[in-house]
């Protein structure tokens, strides 16, 4: 998976490879179901977000730790994206409206639930994946340490890790999404990446754990 990849560079402390830096131009079939939703139309709307709702699931249970606060966070955003729709004037791209609505519903339950520690790595569930299972359990390992890490972060450098690294949001949508100038992004992501390694230093290769202590 991407994400294992990306966040087992972010624990060698390198910069993770994220493709799509550039906006894509407007889709003419979604630019369509956009104008049909801003009716009131439900199916185009339901067709709109199926694109994207993978993706809004797993920010949240990235963003939120677990499972049914993630369903809670992306149900809540789905809703207020379609009330939200009438306003929505393309200022930037459907899916990058949709991430913000998404990123602040998942900070809004963060926020209002009693602080929590991290779940002990026995407990972390994560949502099922289909594919060759010889490899599959060292990924769910990795995923679940990443997840558990991910846990003892502070909420700001949770999700512009999970925005950029997981998500693979270009600087300019994470600048976007959490309406910040683009220099916050970089220098809050370096902060965050740098938390995140301390907390994954064991996955580090074993010949740079060496060089440290040399």
């Amino acid at each position: 998976m991407q994400d294992v990849t990306r966040m087992h560079q972010a624990a060698r402390g390198g910069a993770p490879a994220v493709a799509g830096e550039g906006r894509a131009p407007l889709d003419p079939q979604e630019a369509a179901l956009i104008a049909r939703s801003q009716r009131g139309d439900l199916e185009a709307f339901d067709r709109l977000v199926a694109a994207h709702e993978d993706r809004i699931y797993h920010a949240a249970f990235r963003i939120t730790g677990n499972a049914e606060d993630a369903r809670d966070a992306a149900q809540e955003a789905l809703l207020k994206a379609f009330r939200a729709l009438p306003r929505y004037r393309h200022e930037s791209a459907f899916s990058t409206w949709l991430h913000r609505i998404a990123v602040n519903a998942s900070l809004d339950l963060v926020r209002r639930r009693p602080h929590v520690p991290p779940l002990p790595l026995e407990e972390v569930a994560l949502p099922a994946t289909v594919g060759n299972p010889e490899p599959e359990a060292e990924r769910s390992e990795l995923q679940r340490r990443v997840h558990q890490a991910l846990g003892g972060l502070a909420p700001a450098h949770r999700t512009i890790i999970v925005l950029r690294d997981l998500q693979g949001l270009a600087y300019e949508e994470v600048a976007e999404v959490l309406r910040i100038p683009i220099g916050t992004v970089r220098s809050r992501l370096s902060r965050a990446r740098e938390a995140l390694r301390v907390l994954l230093i064991d996955l580090a290769p074993r010949s740079s754990a060496t060089e440290e202590h040399s």
